[in-house]
């Protein structure tokens, strides 16, 4: 069952990383590079055999993604990354949860939960790629700019 669910999230990353990397601006590819970042990352730090405990080190690589997408949330004119960094939000209070409470299981609280959440950032970043083009040139400002 976990392999099942590591190559169905692998799938989702490619397919939402894949489209960031081909369709998006500096934002979508950054986030796009700092989610594979994280996800190998996991992979590496992942304790199989702690079933109930904390996952400290996944939770540092989570929360440094979570920087990222603050990051870029603040600095860039999308909407998809406030959603992003909602849902990631959402994962890190999970693993708090975990993390503060012993008794709650690590395939609860990072499989289960942690899962859904993970899916819907990687489909914030799906979307927000697909509904940005990039130019083949950058526009330059008219003089009736503003920002001139």
């Amino acid at each position: 069952m976990i392999f099942l669910y590591q190559w169905a999230s692998l799938a989702a990353l490619l397919i939402s990383s894949g489209t960031a990397l081909w369709r998006g601006g500096w934002p979508e590819r950054l986030a796009a590079m700092a989610m594979i970042l994280a996800w190998l990352a996991t992979g590496l730090f992942y304790k199989t055999q702690l079933w109930f405990g904390p996952q400290t080190a996944v939770f540092f690589v989570d929360l440094a993604l979570l920087l990222v997408l603050l990051f870029i949330a603040l600095r860039s004119d999308r909407w998809w990354p406030m959603w992003a960094s909602g849902f990631h939000a959402l994962t890190l209070i999970l693993m708090l949860a975990t993390l503060l409470d012993t008794r709650i299981s690590n395939r609860a609280g990072y499989i289960a939960g942690g899962g859904v959440f993970s899916y819907m950032v990687m489909a914030a970043l799906f979307f927000g790629a697909l509904h940005r083009r990039r130019s083949p040139t950058p526009l330059s400002p008219d003089a009736a700019s503003p920002l001139t």
